[in-house]
């Protein structure tokens, strides 16, 4: 009965998969080829999980979707923040370039300081919205008390006291925007630095899935094959494997 009940889950947890990776497709979350892939290690693992097509099919089943089911929000949030930060770079690129042409712009100045502050670079933020209050003294009461509380935030985060690049690997200002010795825009590299590249992350689909045939076809060469053709075996599936999940990567 209790393996009855293991390989019922089984199908619930894939059929679960099929859905979320169908719907992420129509979405455009993921490719049509990544939700097919996907969606047929699933289906795989419930057959062989209802076939007994080898031992210890069923608890790997269940940790191998299980897991998955746990993991595929987590990167679905995780692509939704990153294109919230390609958003955030592509406008504080364009504000960098209108300040660059006009370093009293009021409005580059403010845009440069709210989206700063949204990602956590405080001194930048606080040094642009002290740059904006300046040339705008008496219109800008509302910039003012947001300034006071920056300034207050800013006493109790600790300092760098400049700006790195994260291509070259200077340090520049607190308030430059581009590079000195690369050339670079500052900013917009901060803003994007702390996530992997959409397309990475969009690799993880099929890294688990061939990380899951990988573990499969291991043990069932365990379970068929004897003493050192079993070892060899094993050890030429997780090679291969490995060297896909490499080039995947890689090619990402």
């Amino acid at each position: 009965m209790e393996q009855v009940f293991a390989v019922m889950l089984v199908w619930l947890l894939a059929a679960a998969w099929i859905f979320l990776l169908v719907n992420w497709a129509i979405t455009g979350e993921v490719s049509a080829a990544e939700a097919a892939l996907g969606s047929t290690v699933a289906l795989l693992l419930a057959l062989a999980s209802a076939q007994r097509a080898f031992p210890q099919v069923v608890p790997f089943s269940l940790a191998t979707l299980g897991g998955g089911a746990i993991a595929l929000p987590l990167l679905r949030a995780y692509l939704n923040r990153a294109a919230h930060a390609q958003m955030d770079a592509e406008l504080i690129e364009r504000a960098c370039l209108a300040y660059e042409f006009d370093p009293k712009n009021y409005g580059a100045l403010i845009n440069l300081a709210e989206v700063c502050y949204k990602n956590g670079l405080l001194e930048q933020a606080v040094h642009h919205l002290e740059c904006a209050i300046q040339q705008a003294p008496i219109m800008a009461a509302n910039e003012k008390r947001r300034l006071r509380m920056w300034q207050d935030e800013l006493q109790h985060h600790r300092k760098q006291g400049y700006t790195p690049c994260l291509n070259c690997g200077a340090r520049a200002a607190v308030g430059a925007v581009r590079c000195s010795r690369c050339g670079h825009l500052l900013l917009p590299l901060l803003v994007q630095g702390r996530w992997v590249p959409r397309r990475l992350a969009h690799a993880a689909v099929k890294v688990w899935a061939i990380a899951v045939a990988g573990g499969a076809l291991s043990l069932f060469w365990r379970e068929q094959l004897m003493g050192l053709s079993a070892l060899v075996a094993i050890l030429t599936t997780l090679g291969a494997t490995l060297g896909l999940i490499v080039w995947v990567v890689r090619k990402s």
